[in-house]
């Protein structure tokens, strides 16, 4: 199914269309708030839940938006704030996931000492529980920018924040996470 065919779809009644077209239009929805959703959350099961549950709110108000040209945008936003509203409800579910060592594929051909991939484990156990620490609003506007490489106006329009608005949440979130993973960073040394 082309791209926006699905946002076509899930504007008209969803309940009137075949099951084979409604899974289609899920499977659209599910691919475009899944990664954003699970960077949030960490956790497949919660995932799931979210884009779930925030697939029937999207179902609902689709047909009534007026103004179809951000529809992307504002799906994304709807499962981010479903998100966000789960993380205030429920305290526990911020930190659920350990941490995934990063693995460099980029130079195969080193071999590295059994030293420095003891010290690059650590940086990479450490960076990882320090991005734990950040609010999931700095995760996901670092995520946005350094994985998914969008430029500032991008994520603002994403966000429905302004660009000098994401500028400053940038600055903040490096600034915690350089403090936080200083902080770990020079525990670990000691």
């Amino acid at each position: 199914m082309e791209q926006e065919q699905w946002l076509y779809l899930l504007r008209s009644n969803f309940y009137d269309i075949d099951h084979d077209a409604q899974k289609l239009v899920y499977e659209a929805y599910r691919n475009l708030v899944y990664r954003d959703i699970h960077f949030l959350t960490r956790s497949h099961e919660l995932t799931e839940d979210v884009v779930q549950e925030t697939f029937y709110k999207v179902v609902a108000k689709a047909p009534q938006l007026r103004d179809t040209k951000h529809m992307k945008a504002w799906i994304v936003k709807v499962a981010r704030n479903h998100a966000y509203d789960m993380f205030k409800k429920n305290k526990k579910y911020r930190h659920l996931r350990e941490p995934q060592v990063v693995i460099d594929l980029k130079a195969p051909f080193l071999h590295p000492t059994v030293a420095e991939q003891v010290e690059d484990q650590i940086r990479n156990e450490l960076l990882h529980e320090a991005l734990n620490e950040l609010s999931p609003e700095y995760r996901q506007a670092l995520f946005m920018y350094y994985i998914e490489e969008k430029p500032y106006r991008e994520i603002a329009q994403e966000l429905g924040k302004t660009e000098q608005a994401v500028a400053q949440t940038m600055v903040r979130a490096r600034k915690k996470l350089y403090r936080y993973f200083s902080k770990r960073w020079v525990d670990a040394d000691e």
